[in-house]
């Protein structure tokens, strides 16, 4: 890195506001602060009201500025802050002036890529920043926060000293081959090396969650027309999106609105009714709503509870619902000649409300919140979730272990399971980051918005 690789970029939206930041990193930030601010000798990370002045000595702002030492920033650098008023005029003559300085402006993610290669986070931590930035709901926050925290990368650091131990357990059988010790004796390593392999395949499962978190919950309200689905789309969503009406099959496409449940992101989708027979277009419909629930993570199935239990309506949905992905919703209850359905879908969850008077809609909340917990559970030391590249590698892991498990069963060579163990532990580093594979660092700090 040379002494002119200083970076520069815009760290706040550009755009009219209070305040504006420009972030810098780079050995040019202590010559910065002398030549541009007038201040030879700042005091590291405390914040200081300061002129700037462009190459041309021309006060461009009066400047918030805090100047971090070498090892003491985000990114391990030498870095500056400089808040100016937020007037974008005002950012981009002071970024043209850095540049002018012998600053380059920052590819995406740049700063978080220094971070990572300065050794100030492992590479779960990095592309936790970009989650934390991107986050749409409280439980992606939750998520980010904690692999920001590490916890990731602490546990497949356990997993690779684990298998290091192992290792070194089936190296002794190597250098001491005059004990002629006893097949029993290998027991130990191949229960030890079957443990951390379910080990792995459980962090692997949890990338449905992260997939969750990302594209929101897919949710479909499904039942026959007219049932209510309509009107239970519109109040979970807090506004008149889809039309209601007494006339039934209104709803002849899905409407789909993202909102809030929770501390979940859902895509709710109201679908036309299921019934049998119908119009070309109300068919068409049906056939939508349909495909639709192949795709979906949850359901919320809408009953009229005034009318004959609709056993023919849940047998078109069989394949896709199960007791814990649908709640059976009996609305309507507020009609003389309500009545209740549990023989329908008996092993489902059924709750009875009034979307008219609002009866049981807020037990209907509280469920529908629950049924999204089992989903995404809140993650924790035995639950961390991991997103599709960790998992990728942890398959390939998986994989290496596994047959290293293999060669240690049947008896095969000790020196082949160890070299399978070796390239599963290789995998595994693959996550929190080797510095020497550039093509992958390029490709994942690309995602990252300029500026961090």
């Amino acid at each position: 890195m040379s002494a002119n690789d200083s970076i520069v970029a815009a760290a706040t939206p550009i755009g009219e506001s209070a305040i504006a930041v420009v972030r810098v990193s780079g050995t040019l930030c202590p010559k910065l602060c002398k030549d541009a601010l007038r201040v030879p000798y700042p005091t590291p990370r405390r914040s200081s009201l300061a002129g700037y002045r462009d190459i041309n000595e021309c006060l461009i702002d009066d400047v918030i500025f805090v100047f971090y030492e070498e090892q003491n920033s985000y990114t391990g650098e030498p870095s500056l802050e400089i808040s100016s008023h937020g007037n974008p005029l005002i950012t981009k003559k002071i970024i043209e002036d850095l540049v002018a300085r012998g600053c380059r402006l920052a590819d995406p993610g740049e700063y978080t890529k220094r971070a990572f290669l300065s050794g100030r986070m492992d590479l779960t931590q990095a592309e936790s920043v970009a989650t934390l930035i991107k986050a749409s709901s409280d439980r992606a926050l939750e998520v980010a926060r904690i692999q920001l925290r590490g916890d990731l990368g602490k546990k497949i650091r356990d997993l690779q000293s684990r298998l290091l131990d192992l290792q070194a357990n089936l190296e002794a059988y190597i250098d001491f081959p005059e004990e002629d010790l006893p097949a029993e004796e290998m027991k130990g390593p191949s229960s030890a090396l079957a443990n951390l392999i379910a080990e792995v395949d459980h962090l692997s499962q949890s990338a449905g969650c992260a997939q969750l978190l990302e594209a929101g919950i897919r949710c479909l309200i499904v039942g026959s027309p007219n049932a209510g689905k309509s009107s239970l789309y519109n109040l979970l969503c807090g506004e008149e999106r889809a039309i209601v009406s007494e006339e039934s099959g209104t709803t002849r496409d899905y409407l789909s609105s993202r909102i809030e449940i929770g501390p979940f992101m859902v895509e709710m989708m109201d679908t036309a009714g299921l019934c049998e027979g119908g119009s070309t277009v109300e068919r068409l419909g049906i056939e939508r709503t349909l495909q639709l629930s192949e795709e979906a993570d949850c359901f919320l199935f809408v009953l009229d509870s005034a009318l004959p239990s609709p056993d023919s309506v849940g047998k078109v949905l069989a394949e896709n619902i199960n007791a814990e992905n649908c709640l059976i919703l009996e609305n309507k209850i507020d009609l003389d000649d309500s009545k209740g359905f549990h023989s329908f879908l008996p092993d489902f969850q059924h709750l009875r409300l009034s979307i008219e008077t609002g009866e049981g809609l807020d037990h209907c909340r509280t469920a529908i919140e629950l049924m999204m917990q089992k989903l995404i559970p809140p993650p924790s030391e035995d639950c961390i979730i991991v997103n599709a590249r960790h998992a990728a590698n942890l398959a390939i892991s998986g994989d290496f272990l596994r047959e290293a498990h293999r060669l240690l069963l049947e008896d095969m060579s000790i020196e082949l399971s160890l070299l399978e163990i070796t390239s599963g532990i290789d995998a595994l580093g693959e996550i929190v980051g080797k510095t020497d594979n550039e093509d992958m660092l390029d490709r994942l700090f690309n995602s990252f918005c300029i500026g961090k």
